[in-house]
């Protein structure tokens, strides 16, 4: 059973009942744009139906933030006038491996879908940072973000001051990092730099609830970057990583718990490897007491705010 988790003028975020999975629906003056249609065919059908409604005139762009089975599984019930994703999304030569997932995901359940399975293929390529697209006064700005797949990435819509974040900052999901956790540290230290050049307050994440102001953005950043490091210094020290502590901030054990498993075998091949090293003077308490100079300055920003509220 979908839901809608939120909406306002411009944007609506349907959620799956399957992972809190988020399929956002944006409204321009100037188009209407899908993003990450999923799950069950019910839910991708009502969220067409949605866009179609509003749509009008306006021309229908689909957004696909990267390429994990779950977030192109609906693709197949569009005729979109646009299809943006990155060049190494586009560029996939296990395509076919990923179609045989939603196959397996559908026979599985008794599932059948009344459109076709397809791989999205993009019109419109992100091959570096900050390129845009422009359709009348809709700006879109698109940056690539390694990490969780070799092909996520973000995309911001000006001006709706709105950051879509695939699965990266997912409030009921820690980093599930399946390409490279230094590219994902890369990816998280990045928001900062887009934020300061594009000034978006929201973002929506592939699963849980969207982040609506600057601070809690900033949190779940913070909370990432502990959890990568918290890894990290388990993985160089020898010193058994806290899984009571993670999931006590998540609610998702027996299914998770494989997730950062798969995690600390990955960071361990990195670090046998040599692709990270371990400072001994940083520790997670010392990294959560610094923080960032970002997240310090926003979270006054929004004391600031408060006061003025009242």
């Amino acid at each position: 059973m979908q839901k809608i988790i939120y909406r306002d003028l411009n944007v609506t975020i349907f959620q799956s009942a399957l992972f809190q999975t988020n399929s956002t629906v944006i409204l321009t003056e100037d188009v209407v744009i899908v993003v990450d249609p999923a799950w069950l065919p019910d839910e991708v059908i009502a969220i067409k139906q949605y866009a179609d409604a509003i749509r009008g005139r306006r021309p229908l762009f689909l957004v696909y933030t990267h390429s994990d089975y779950d977030h192109i599984i609906g693709h197949g019930a569009f005729k979109p006038d646009k299809v943006f994703a990155t060049k190494i999304f586009a560029e996939r030569e296990d395509t076919e491996e990923i179609l045989d997932q939603i196959v397996e995901f559908d026979q599985s359940y008794y599932i059948e879908r009344p459109y076709p399975l397809e791989y999205p293929k993009p019109d419109y390529f992100v091959f570096k940072d900050g390129v845009q697209y422009r359709h009348g006064r809709t700006k879109l700005t698109f940056y690539t973000a390694p990490g969780h797949t070799s092909d996520s990435m973000f995309m911001v819509v000006w001006q709706l001051g709105l950051c879509i974040t695939g699965d990266y900052l997912c409030s009921n999901e820690f980093p599930f990092i399946y390409h490279s956790s230094i590219d994902y540290e890369h990816t998280l230290n990045k928001l900062p730099y887009i934020h300061d050049r594009n000034w978006f307050t929201r973002i929506v994440p592939g699963h849980g609830l969207p982040a609506l102001s600057l601070t809690d953005w900033a949190r779940r950043r913070i909370e990432s970057l502990a959890y990568i490091y918290s890894v990290r210094e388990s993985i160089a020290t020898g010193i058994p990583f806290d899984e009571n502590s993670l999931w006590e901030r998540y609610k998702y054990p027996r299914v998770q718990a494989p997730y950062h498993h798969k995690n600390v075998e990955l960071m361990t091949r990195e670090f046998e490897e040599g692709l990270w090293t371990w400072d001994k003077e940083m520790s997670l308490d010392l990294f959560q007491r610094k923080k960032s100079k970002f997240a310090e300055r926003e979270e006054a920003a929004m004391v600031v705010e408060d006061d003025d509220d009242h």
